[in-house]
């Protein structure tokens, strides 16, 4: 940077420093202080309340649809193929009839 630029810049910050507000400068102050001291930020009291209910509410979510017991399946299927064929054995002259069964009754309606 030549000269006339860095006297150029002292002359705007002594302008802007004229122009600013006391609180303002206060402010600004306390800031470069902070951040020269190099505090550590305080962390949002609310955050870890939050994220220890989300957690909570998670685990009570999980453990809700987990089952808690063994599932109970059957060794065999309950109603097998040997069923349906001895029930339809019994009745199949009725289900044969049941065509002549639905036609006589359109004709006497």
């Amino acid at each position: 940077m030549n000269s006339n630029t860095q006297r150029s810049l002292q002359e705007q910050l002594v302008a802007l420093e004229q122009d600013t507000a006391s609180e303002d400068l206060f402010r600004l102050a306390q800031a470069r202080n902070n951040a020269l001291q190099q505090n550590p930020r305080k962390t949002n009291r609310i955050l870890w309340p939050a994220l220890a209910t989300s957690l909570g509410s998670a685990l009570l979510v999980a453990l809700l649809y987990i089952p808690t017991g063994p599932t109970i399946t059957p060794e065999r299927e309950i109603i097998g193929d040997d069923y349906y064929s001895e029930v339809a054995d019994e009745h199949f002259d009725l289900y044969d009839d049941l065509e002549f069964y639905d036609w006589l009754a359109d004709i006497e309606s």
